[in-house]
């Protein structure tokens, strides 16, 4: 990630600064486990700040060896936006990437224009501005079932459509969230015309709605499965 590093420290400079005044302020770390069937995936992790009706995160993914003799997906990725009417909208959002079948990747997206950099070799390019809300905006940090038409994930947007909800109790190993949740259940189309279930369950973390269990359905293969990991790391809650 060296060469495309310094897109990411210009992007983020670019990021409108908040003042951090009265207003009260969230910040907490999420560290989720994924894994495929029996094996450890690697470790998503989302440091997550709110003030008033301002959000950003900045999140990475990391692939665990076990996972690595198959195949590797590292990436870095950044997000700013807005609470509006209890919804989120993403106003920025970056992407870096590199894994076994991809070079280094990188998209740089904002509501009027988004630049894309398929390979560490090759300029930038502008490309159509994909519709929606960020993935993970979207599905990890909603304070409820997202219900928008679109979701992104800087680069391709993705048509969604909520199937049901339900509340439930969610019980599992003491290393991850155990308690009450409300679960989502998505079904979701690429621009090929593929479409994959996803399951999200939502859960109260000291005040906040966070997704505290996601899987995918993906036929012929293990369900990819992240799970938060307890105990969450909190910041200033001032």
């Amino acid at each position: 990630m060296t060469r495309t590093l310094p897109i990411l420290i210009t992007s983020l400079l670019l990021f409108p600064t908040w003042s951090y005044g009265t207003q009260k302020e969230t910040r907490a770390t999420y560290r989720y486990e994924a894994r495929m069937a029996f094996l450890n995936a690697g470790i998503l992790t989302l440091d997550f700040n709110r003030q008033d009706k301002v959000y950003e995160f900045l999140g990475g993914f990391e692939t665990s060896r076990e996972m690595s003799k198959y195949y590797t997906w590292n990436g870095l990725f950044a997000s700013k936006g807005k609470w509006q009417g209890g919804k989120l909208q993403t106003e920025a959002y970056l992407t870096l990437s590199k894994s076994s079948d991809d070079e280094y990747k990188a998209t740089l997206y904002g509501p009027k224009e988004t630049r894309h950099m398929s390979k560490a070799s090759e300029p930038f390019e502008t490309i159509p501005t994909p519709q929606g809300v960020d993935l993970i905006s979207a599905l990890f940090l909603s304070p409820d079932c997202y219900e928008g038409a679109k979701v992104h994930d800087g680069e391709d947007d993705y048509a969604i459509k909520l199937r049901s909800t339900k509340q439930r109790k969610m019980v599992a190993a003491s290393k991850y969230y155990n308690g009450p949740v409300i679960q989502c259940d998505y079904q979701m189309q690429d621009n090929k015309g593929r479409k994959r279930r996803i399951q999200i369950a939502l859960g109260n973390i000291e005040g906040n709605t966070v997704a505290v269990r996601a899987s995918v359905k993906i036929p012929l293969l293990p369900d990819p499965v992240f799970q938060l990991l307890m105990p969450v790391l909190k910041g200033a809650d001032s």
